[in-house]
């Protein structure tokens, strides 16, 4: 089931089962702060509590959108003021509150926002704990915590890493370097439903290279693959920052062009064309392109868009069969 959601579909989920759990477990320590008589922590954590739990609730209904990730600011501000407020007078207990602050902090916020936000609160934890409790107390207080803090952010940024590498493996294609299949269908689908709710056109361009096949057997498969990272970039050249390369088959590659109507998507296809013909692909003498462009049209979805352009390339390529034959005979 985990295996079919999302990155950005998971992390939404897992907030809400720690922050429900975190409400649960500041409960239960509550409930042992009260029988020691440690009311002024109760009623910080009494605040805590609810916090915790309107985040969780607030992060489930807006799930689906980005708006939930801003929730995780007041929160984290609300915990440590708390914290903070309490630290003069229960250092030792609100020292080991605070040592979870770098942890949750990187959980829940961007690493670079979160690196700002933990460097401000060590200068103020440092600074209380040695104004009530000494020299020697803040420093080794201020150590333990800076050491802490640089060990979140290396378990931060290698995840963070990792993360942006295995999504790279996922989208891309391995041999061409443009992105895949897979992430052309979510991609599609996003800019049509944002065509629908802005009312902004969104066109496709085919290229598929022509006699691929015989390409691969003349000059081997190695060569040819190795001119594909070269011909995506080119193309790339070729068009805007926000237009993104796909391969869908060995021969076939698509352009999304977002914000782009059916004359322009035309204008820029000709264009296209006409530099990747021109350009010289050592050892391949010449590489002819069958090219095609359709704009996306109300009440349709991604499918039948795709379906369109494949018909255009299909009648494209048999066009092209026909003059052969025609110069030929």
């Amino acid at each position: 089931m985990l295996r079919d959601i999302s990155q950005e579909q998971l992390q939404p989920r897992l907030q809400i089962v720690v922050y429900t759990l975190a409400a649960v477990a500041v409960s239960i320590l509550m409930y042992d702060q009260y029988r020691q008589g440690l009311y002024p922590l109760v009623l910080s954590n009494a605040i805590a509590i609810p916090a915790f739990l309107f985040s969780a609730i607030f992060i489930f209904i807006n799930r689906n959108r980005e708006i939930f990730t801003w929730v995780n600011y007041p929160l984290i501000l609300l915990l440590v003021a708390l914290a903070l407020y309490q630290l003069p007078h229960y250092p030792q207990l609100m020292i080991h509150y605070l040592y979870a602050v770098p942890l949750f902090s990187y959980f829940c916020l961007p690493i670079m926002q979160a690196t700002v936000f933990n460097f401000l609160v060590a200068i103020a934890v440092i600074a209380i704990v040695w104004s009530e409790s000494g020299t020697a107390y803040g420093l080794r207080t201020g150590t333990n915590y800076l050491l802490l803090l640089g060990s979140a952010w290396c378990f931060a940024y290698l995840t963070l890493l990792k993360s942006e590498s295995l999504k790279r493996l996922a989208l891309t294609d391995a041999e061409s370097g443009a992105y895949n299949s897979r992430h052309f269908s979510h991609t599609l689908e996003r800019e049509i439903a944002r065509s629908e709710s802005t009312r902004q056109s969104v066109s496709l361009i085919g290229l598929v290279i022509e006699d691929y096949k015989q390409l691969m057997d003349i000059h081997g498969n190695r060569v040819v693959q190795q001119l594909l990272p070269a011909f995506v970039r080119r193309a790339q050249d070729q068009i805007r920052a926000a237009d993104e390369v796909f391969r869908l088959d060995e021969d076939k590659f698509v352009l999304v062009l977002p914000h782009c109507p059916e004359d322009g998507a035309i204008v820029l296809m000709e264009r296209v064309k006409r530099n990747l013909q021109q350009q010289t692909w050592k050892p391949v003498a010449e590489m002819t392109l069958e090219t095609a462009a359709v704009t996306w049209l109300p009440g349709e979805d991604s499918k039948d868009v795709e379906k369109r352009l494949e018909m255009k390339l299909k009648k494209q390529k048999r066009a092209s069969l026909q003059l052969a034959a025609f110069s030929d005979g």
